[in-house]
């Protein structure tokens, strides 16, 4: 998705981030949305650097690192969803794909350093690595372009791991010739959430269930798309090759 030439930067560098599930429309809803947790993560990181408060910082960097891994829990996010969207209609802030919470990774970590250097009587070097994490935050905020995630998909693509998800249409035509379409994600998940004419077998469980995927034509997807990209490669490393990922459930909707 990153390649194709008549998207603009700013939509490219969405793409990168993880957010290559959705259409341009959806995309241009989310776009502005999108900058209001790195303005404010970074607004605060600028008055704790100017104030050379270290514990604000280690606040900070608790962010980045929560957001690593509880994906749809920023607080950032959360206050966005609930709070601040409303007083514009705009749409909610879907859970951070893999590539944008590597970058909260990074922030959080270079922010952890830097509140470290401060603690240890470094001031200087602790502004170098702020003012840096600053003018790097200050790209994403003004172009969606995020080092952080360039550097992932590029890691990714060097390794052989790098998948687009299947076109709708080539979904659409599988499981008119008898392919199943199968929820990768969780219990929890799917029955929350049930698909019709789904069924469900969930990442975790997979080495369990391959005599299942030998059994169809699966057409996989997840929440996000994430899971159904891990599904697959685990699939065809069991030596399972007739899957196709469709991607974020949200896409089943266009079946």
């Amino acid at each position: 998705m990153t390649d194709n030439p008549e998207m603009s930067f700013q939509r490219k560098s969405l793409f990168q981030q993880g957010y290559h599930h959705f259409s341009e429309a959806e995309l241009a809803q989310l776009e502005w949305g999108l900058r209001f947790t790195p303005a404010v993560c970074a607004s605060i990181a600028a008055v704790a650097l100017y104030m050379q408060a270290p514990y604000a910082l280690l606040v900070i960097s608790f962010l980045g690192l929560y957001a690593f891994f509880f994906p749809a829990h920023h607080p950032m996010d959360l206050i966005y969803n609930h709070a601040v969207r409303h007083l514009f209609g705009a749409v909610a802030l879907p859970e951070n794909p893999l590539p944008r919470r590597m970058a909260c990774l990074a922030t959080g970590s270079m922010t952890l350093i830097a509140a470290l250097l401060f603690l240890n009587d470094m001031p200087q070097l602790a502004l170098v690595v702020g003012v840096a994490l600053l003018c790097l935050q200050v790209v994403v905020i003004t172009t969606h372009f995020c080092l952080m995630s360039w550097i992932y998909e590029y890691t990714m693509r060097a390794l052989g791991m790098w998948e687009k998800a299947a076109p709708v249409d080539v979904a659409r035509d599988w499981l008119k010739n008898g392919g199943v379409l199968v929820d990768v994600r969780s219990q929890n998940e799917h029955a929350a959430d049930p698909v019709p004419n789904s069924v469900n077998l969930p990442l975790e469980n997979l080495d369990d269930n391959l005599d299942e995927f030998r059994k169809i034509k699966a057409v996989l997807f997840c929440q996000s798309g994430a899971r159904s990209h891990l599904a697959q490669n685990k699939l065809r490393n069991h030596g399972i090759e007739e899957t196709v990922n469709l991607g974020a459930r949200r896409r089943v909707d266009e079946l």
